[in-house]
Parts: C-alpha cells; structure tokens; sequence
C-alpha cells in the first residue's frame, strides 16, 4: 500500500521536499533578492515552486492521464503545506522569517499550478488524438 502510494505520488514528494530544504535552510546566498538586487523576487520563487508543486500534484493524482476533472481537495495539501512552512519558518528557524506576502505567493503559485495542470492536460489530450 506504500509502495504503491510513494509510486504514485514520488514526483510531488521530492518536490516537498524540495520546498522543505529551501524554506527552512539558513543560506543567505539562496536569497535570489540578495543577489539581483530586485525587490520581492523571492514572492517569484515561491510563486514558481508551488505552481510546480500543485501541478504535479495534480497530475500525479490522476496518474498523468487524461480523463475528466480534477480532484480539487487535492490542493488543500499545498496551501496547507504553505501555511505550515510559513509556521515552522516563524518558530524553528532564526534566519528566514514568515510573511502573509510568502503565504499569498503560495496560495498565487497553487492557482498557477491548477491553470498549468490544465494546460498539461490539454496537451496530452492532443497527443493523444
């Protein structure tokens, strides 16, 4: 039963983790805003990271097949997983500090994600045709 889960769902789990690493890590030379000089580069980060998160989420929840619709409670893990890193950022951590910005950029990147899913899925409809 866990294989078949981490099976299904391997893609969107390493991409978590992904998003554990960098939420929690205390490099400051992973601050992109540090190194371009360009204020709030990091909400695009954190917009691309959980466009990218939803997205395979979803698709890994119909296994990458098209059939119809979407399981939209699916995506309360992202925005759960937003508001949780967000937490753990304010409580575990001295470098990185939470912001609600942060948290609406996430919440932004799962929209992206749903829009970028579709899309996907429209593509392997043609493919498929």
């Amino acid at each position: 039963m866990i294989w078949l889960f981490l099976k299904q769902y391997y893609k969107s789990i390493l991409i978590g983790l992904l998003i554990v690493w960098l939420s929690l890590s205390g490099s400051s030379t992973m601050v992109p805003g540090r190194i371009l000089n360009i204020p709030y580069i990091d909400k695009l980060g954190h917009l691309s990271m959980y466009a990218l998160f939803s997205a395979v989420l979803l698709l890994d929840s119909c296994h990458w097949k098209t059939v119809r619709g979407f399981s939209c409670t699916v995506l309360l893990i992202p925005i759960g997983f937003g508001a949780l890193m967000e937490i753990l950022q304010m409580t575990l951590t001295q470098v990185r500090k939470a912001e609600i910005t942060d948290l609406a950029a996430n919440i932004g990147g799962v929209i992206a994600g749903i829009i970028a899913a579709h899309i996907v899925r429209s593509l392997l409809d043609r493919l498929k045709s």
